[in-house]
């Protein structure tokens, strides 16, 4: 029986009120330079809109199951020090209406310590889907927390002794590796890439965190950056702004589709209006081209 899943990523959610708003009614908070407005859509008509794209796949095709890749929040626990925790609010506001399970791991700006996190968002950071004769190996790729900085937590290699526990114990299944964020370059871990290489019956990977959609090789393995919710900043004048649109940042989600023995996978950017600095973008839904994995 075909089984669909929708991944998705990098909601950022956060306060609609701006850091100069913010610094009038309490000083010690300090709200990312990303709050307010996303190109035209207040936090939570974002947080809605990924709602209503979900749910509008969901009725196209029933959906199976939904993987959340981290960055639910711009939290930056405990660096930020927000009254509210967006994580459990994204959870509340959309996860819990969804009508299929849905699963998420933390990105680098969800820095909450795993007992935090478990009691926001119901698991713990890391941890594993036994989904038929597949098995999703959810990767907690930012597990230095609290986070220091506005750039949330560090990037820390996956853990390779649960990694190869997970194999050895799904020696039979198809593992599919997820995480908010696998390096691809020469600051991955040797060891990591050999064992990607190396297990036949890891089928694919799949990240968040590059606000973008491409598929690539890696050592032998399809990986790919599922896009998003989320956009980049940019200094202009010594000033951080997020409010300059780059195309390749259109908003959207990936589709796994499992059939039998058959896996594939596409992205989808609903149609979206923005609003930015540099100019308006009326953009209509493009799907990509179906991928065999």
């Amino acid at each position: 029986m075909k089984k669909r899943i929708l991944l998705v990523s990098d909601m950022h959610y956060t306060t609609d009120t701006t850091p100069e708003e913010m610094e009038k009614i309490n000083s010690e908070i300090n709200v990312s330079a990303a709050a307010g407005d996303a190109f035209g859509h207040t936090q939570k008509q974002k947080i809605e809109r990924i709602y209503k794209d979900i749910i509008r796949e969901h009725e196209k095709e029933k959906l199976d199951m939904v993987l959340v890749l981290g960055d639910l929040s711009i939290d930056d626990y405990s660096f930020r020090n927000l009254e509210e925790n967006y994580c459990k609010k994204f959870r509340e506001e959309c996860m819990d209406k969804l009508p299929c399970p849905v699963y998420a791991i933390p990105g680098n700006h969800d820095s909450y310590p795993n007992d935090m996190w478990k009691e926001a968002i119901g698991t713990d950071r890391q941890f594993v889907i036994e989904y038929g004769d597949y098995i999703f190996l959810m990767a907690d790729n930012f597990n230095q927390s609290p986070a220091d900085s506005a750039s949330g937590s560090e990037y820390t290699h996956t853990d390779i002794v649960w990694l190869k526990d997970m194999i050895e114990k799904y020696s039979d299944k198809k593992l599919i590796l997820c995480a908010h964020m696998f390096r691809t370059n020469e600051t991955e871990t040797v060891e990591f890439k050999k064992i990607v290489r190396e297990t036949e019956n890891i089928v694919a990977l799949f990240r968040g965190h590059t606000h973008f959609n491409s598929v690539i090789e890696f050592e032998g393995k399809p990986l790919i950056d599922i896009g998003g919710y989320a956009y980049n900043g940019f200094c202009i004048d010594d000033k951080w702004t997020f409010s300059v649109f780059d195309p390749k940042w259109a908003w959207g989600y990936q589709i796994l589709e499992i059939d039998g023995n058959d896996i594939s996978t596409w992205h989808v950017k609903p149609a979206i209006y923005y609003k930015a600095q540099n100019g308006d973008f009326d953009f209509k839904e493009v799907i990509t081209e179906k991928i065999i994995l």
